[in-house]
C-alpha cells in the first residue's frame, strides 16, 4: 500500500541547517498523518559535504527512526544528489506515494508541503505540484537584487525555449512529484533522467517529465533567504550561461521525442 511521503534534502556544506531542517519535517509528521493518512520519511542526502553535514546526518539517522543518511562519499553536485533521492523513492515505490524534493538551507518552509498534498489528493490529474515564487501571494526575502533580476530572466528564458503548461516558477527545487509518475519516468530514461550536475538539473527533470506527459500545478509560498545560514553555493553568470544551453538542448530533445 502507498502510504508514505519521502523527503529528500539533498545537502552539501549545510552544517548550520541540517538539524533545524529536520526539525521542522518532524513537527509536521502528525499532521500529515492526520489530514492525508501518509507516513513520513526524511532522506538527507549528504553530497560529500566538507563540513560536518556527515556527522549531523548519521546523528539525526540514528536518533529518529524515520530519518535516513544517504552518503555521496564524494561531491557530486546537486544533480546527482536530487537523483540519488528519485532513485531512493523508485526503490520504495510499493510503500512511497509522493516524494518531496526540498533544499535543505531552511529558505523553504516544509508547511508548504500540506497545500502540494492538497493539489495532488484533491486532483489524481496532477502529477507534479511545484512551490512557485511566481504566483500571487508568493514573497521572496532577503535575495540580492542582482540574484533577483537573473532568476526573473532565467524564467523567461526557460519560458520562451521550454513552454511547459501551468509552469511559472522552473527553477525552484521545492516540488512535490507522484512517485509512479518518477517510476515512467526512469523506465524512459534511465540514468540521463538528469544529466546536469549544477542548478540547471531542477530545469532539465521538470521538462523530461513534461516530454512524458506530466501534469503540473503550482502553489504560491514565500522563500526566505534571510533564514539561510552560509553562503550560497550558485555560481550566476556560469548558471545563467549554462540556463540558455540547457534550454536550447531540452528544446531539440522534445522535438526529436515528438516526432517518433
Amino acid at each position: 500500500m502507498k502510504n508514505r511521503l519521502i523527503v529528500a534534502l539533498p545537502a552539501y556544506n549545510e552544517q548550520g541547517n541540517v538539524e533545524r531542517m529536520i526539525e521542522r519535517w518532524l513537527s509536521m509528521e502528525e499532521i500529515i498523518k492526520d489530514r492525508y493518512g501518509l507516513g513520513l520519511e526524511v532522506a538527507i542526502v549528504n553530497d560529500g559535504s566538507s563540513d560536518e553535514t556527515e556527522i549531523l546526518s548519521k546523528k539525526l539517522s540514528d536518533t529518529y527512526e524515520n530519518v535516513t543518511r544517504i552518503n555521496h562519499e564524494v561531491n557530486k553536485g546537486l544533480g546527482e544528489a536530487v537523483k540519488t533521492g528519485v532513485r531512493y523513492a523508485i526503490e520504495h515505490k510499493d510503500t512511497c506515494k509522493y516524494l518531496c524534493i526540498m533544499d535543505c538551507d531552511n529558505t523553504q518552509d516544509p508547511n508548504y508541503v500540506l497545500d502540494m498534498l492538497k493539489k495532488t489528493e484533491d486532483d489524481e490529474t496532477v502529477d507534479v505540484v511545484i512551490a512557485s515564487r511566481y504566483q500571487k501571494g508568493a514573497k521572496v526575502h532577503g535575495l540580492a537584487g542582482y540574484r533577483h533580476l537573473t532568476s526573473i530572466g532565467a524564467r523567461w528564458i526557460f519560458k520562451l525555449l521550454l513552454p511547459v503548461k501551468q509552469v511559472r516558477d522552473y527553477t525552484c527545487g521545492y516540488r512535490l512529484y507522484r512517485t509512479t509518475l518518477l517510476e515512467c519516468a526512469y523506465k524512459e530514461f534511465g540514468e540521463e533522467i538528469i544529466e546536469n550536475a549544477g542548478f540547471t538539473c531542477m530545469v532539465e527533470l521538470l521538462y523530461k517529465l513534461n516530454i512524458i506527459g506530466a501534469t503540473f500545478a503550482e502553489i504560491p509560498f514565500e522563500l526566505h533567504y534571510d533564514e539561510k545560514v552560509g553562503a550560497s553555493k550558485m555560481k550566476v553568470i556560469k548558471t545563467s550561461f549554462r540556463s540558455i544551453s540547457l534550454g536550447i538542448q531540452l528544446r531539440q530533445l522534445g522535438i526529436k521525442r515528438r516526432k517518433r
